[in-house]
């Protein structure tokens, strides 16, 4: 009876080991395996099966093991995702009214009052993007924030 991996080989899924739980890491260009492709794997492999020697009890549990593990590693990260997204909206949103200073990427920096905060979605991440003085600037470029304005110190 072939095997998963042999399956993979005549594939062009990116293969990856049958008998581990962990999620296959997507290399540069190459989706990673989800539950839908090991569901054909499993499918592929009991219907290539020898009548003979059908798949031993042990592992054909020990796969759906595997799947389920799957299955809930993809949920945990959902959740984490989502929980994520709202700790980023909340921090986010409470800057409104702050004073903050943000370093730009050109090497100036922006200091004002944050008057609104948009969000963009991608790829089921939430980043938000701040308005200071009518500007938009980066979350993740502010360096300081304080609920009196802040001056600009002098470099020596």
């Amino acid at each position: 009876m072939p095997d998963i991996s042999t399956f993979l080989n005549q594939t062009t899924v990116p293969a990856t080991s049958a008998t581990s739980a962990r999620a296959a890491v997507p290399a540069a260009g190459k989706p990673a395996l989800g539950k839908d492709d090991f569901l054909k794997l499993l499918m592929a492999q009991l219907q290539n099966q020898d009548p003979m020697k059908p798949m031993d009890d042990t592992a054909m549990i020990a796969q759906m093991a595997q799947f389920s593990a799957l299955e809930a590693t993809q949920q945990l990260n959902a959740t984490i995702t989502q929980s994520a997204n709202v700790q980023t909206v909340a921090s986010a949103g409470a800057l409104i009214g702050k004073y903050v200073q943000a370093n730009l990427a050109d090497g100036s920096s922006s200091m004002g009052a944050v008057t609104g905060v948009n969000f963009t979605t991608t790829a089921g991440v939430v980043s938000p993007t701040l308005v200071i003085d009518g500007k938009d600037v980066d979350y993740s470029t502010i360096v300081k924030v304080s609920s009196s304005p802040i001056t600009q110190t002098p470099t020596p």
